[in-house]
């Protein structure tokens, strides 16, 4: 039975991709919805951006072996959001359509090009941690092995990817949130009427110190201050207050699901214990605890969140990566070209799922590889600082290098190395800086 709504839930995922795919008319149809949309479809594409299944499924697993702080991953995207909120003044007059084109403006055209090489790298991640995610909940409703449930949903992806562009993603994120507001709440509404019996570590203990959060911020929520998929949404609004009121939504939304997911993983500690299981805590208690129709919406809200944010960032990344070829998304064949790349993008992330097995550091390496070669430049230039292309170029090589050494040493002396990365990539830009800019001479 599972399977069958399933395959049917796939099926009217590819219909409404192949409706969009013929209202699209142009090349701001398919890269920015037209620039037409409203406050509820930037804020349900926003969240539903955010809360993909490395969100939901990693918050859980964090409180289910950190306690409280598992609540940290939520409250930093909520943070990052606040940071977004007085910069849109600064992006709202853009007519490009992503992050490579204004670091482009900033600071050249040999810029945005590495920018559209270097960012898709890193989305890989990204696309990839939620194809994972989406395997794991395939595999429980159905008899298919993980890595099949890896290939299949992967395909679906790219197939939807490909014929509606962003015309249908943000048209159905809406619709998708949805299912994931219900399928969350409704698990936290039925865990909560079980009072809590076991001593619960706070939002900082042994396992998550405070260094550590500084790391997820600088990794993290920086991502929602200057990342592509979140910019790609803004530049889909009608107006700068429809950017505002979006961000502020989201954020209010965001803050009580925090505390509801890592509600979840402490439930999940108390029936199940603390030490670590085979599979994300919040499938076994949709498995072990959850009435058969719970455990449907929360399956399918997970696959929502799955899709909602893996179509975003597999456009974004091979969107990005079509401006190595042709420069500016406006030209003639610039769909075609996008859509190529979408398969490709697609089939690698699936290989990339089928390699790795961990959502959560699947995604923070892939941000950190971000946050360390991107935030600093993207940040400084939105102030009006101007420096070389050269420069700004190596400043991004050297601190994507040094964060992505830094993640993968990881503990004490790895979180320093991360840290140092935006340290350095700001020390490069300084010290490239053209004469006759100041730095924040826009503010």
């Amino acid at each position: 039975m599972n399977r069958n709504f399933l395959f049917l839930y796939f099926f009217i995922m590819l219909l409404m991709g192949g409706l969009s795919y013929k209202k699209i008319k142009d090349d701001k149809d398919f890269f920015i919805a037209g620039r037409k949309a409203g406050i509820i479809q930037i804020t349900g594409s926003l969240l539903a951006s955010v809360v993909g299944s490395s969100v939901i499924l990693g918050s859980v697993d964090f409180a289910y072996s950190s306690g409280w702080a598992g609540m940290w991953l939520v409250i930093c995207a909520s943070l990052g959001f606040c940071g977004l909120l007085p910069l849109v003044k600064y992006i709202k007059d853009f007519k490009g359509y992503n992050l490579p084109s204004m670091l482009g403006s900033f600071y050249g055209e040999k810029v945005q090009q590495a920018a559209s090489l270097l960012i898709p790298i890193a989305w890989l991640g990204v696309i990839a941690s939620q194809i994972m995610g989406a395997a794991k909940i395939i595999s429980i409703m159905t008899t298919l092995t993980y890595t099949e449930g890896v290939i299949l949903s992967g395909v679906i992806f790219i197939i939807y990817t490909l014929l509606g562009g962003q015309l249908s993603i943000i048209k159905t994120d809406v619709v998708q949130l949805g299912f994931i507001i219900f399928g969350v709440v409704s698990t936290f509404l039925f865990i909560n009427q079980e009072p809590i019996t076991i001593n619960i570590t706070p939002m900082f203990n042994e396992k998550f110190q405070f260094i550590d959060l500084i790391v997820m911020m600088l990794s993290y929520s920086t991502t929602f201050v200057v990342g592509p998929d979140i910019y790609s949404r803004l530049f889909c609004a009608k107006d700068e207050k429809t950017m505002k009121n979006s961000i502020i939504l989201t954020i209010l939304i965001l803050l009580p699901l925090s505390y509801i997911l890592a509600r979840i993983g402490i439930y999940g500690q108390q029936i199940f214990g603390g030490n670590g299981m085979g599979d994300s805590v919040l499938l076994v208690i949709a498995q072990e605890k959850l009435s058969k129709f719970l455990a449907l919406a929360l399956y399918f809200g997970i696959l929502s969140a799955v899709i909602s944010t893996a179509d975003t960032t597999l456009l974004t990344a091979s969107s990005l990566f079509a401006q190595v070829f042709i420069k500016d998304l406006k030209k003639e064949n610039s769909i075609f070209i996008t859509r190529i790349l979408i398969v490709v993008f697609g089939f690698l992330s699936i290989l990339v799922a089928i390699k790795m097995k961990y959502i959560l550091a699947t995604l923070l390496l892939a941000l950190s590889i971000y946050s360390g070669a991107f935030i600093v430049p993207t940040f400084l230039g939105i102030f009006g600082f101007r420096a070389k292309e050269k420069v700004v170029i190596t400043a991004i090589v050297v601190g994507g290098v040094i964060a992505l050494i830094g993640k993968n040493i990881g503990g004490s002396l790895g979180n320093y190395i991360s840290i140092s990365s935006y340290f350095i990539n700001g020390i490069i830009l300084y010290l490239g800086k053209k004469n006759n800019k100041e730095i924040f001479s826009k503010v």
